[in-house]
């Protein structure tokens, strides 16, 4: 599976990160969102409980997705417990 981000805009309002992502995975179905989500933190170098994947888009018969990802804080719940 190969990433590559098509548009990254930072949101300072909400404090993440939204991403418009492309994936390339030939000879294989689409990915999971889980799967997803463990490239993007892998290719971002952070945890995966920031990583929020809200869709995942695949045209029949093509071995290419597209995917919409926020990135944001991983502990902005228990920040604001605190």
């Amino acid at each position: 599976m190969e990433i590559e981000i098509l548009e990254q805009k930072e949101n300072p309002f909400l404090k993440r990160k939204e991403l418009k992502v492309r994936i390339k995975h030939p000879n294989s179905a689409t990915p999971s969102k889980e799967d997803v989500k463990k490239e993007i933190a892998k290719y971002f170098s952070i945890v995966e409980d920031s990583v929020k994947v809200d869709y995942i888009l695949t045209k029949k018969g093509m071995c290419e997705s597209f995917a919409k990802v926020k990135i944001g804080e991983k502990n902005e719940a228990q920040a604001s417990e605190g």
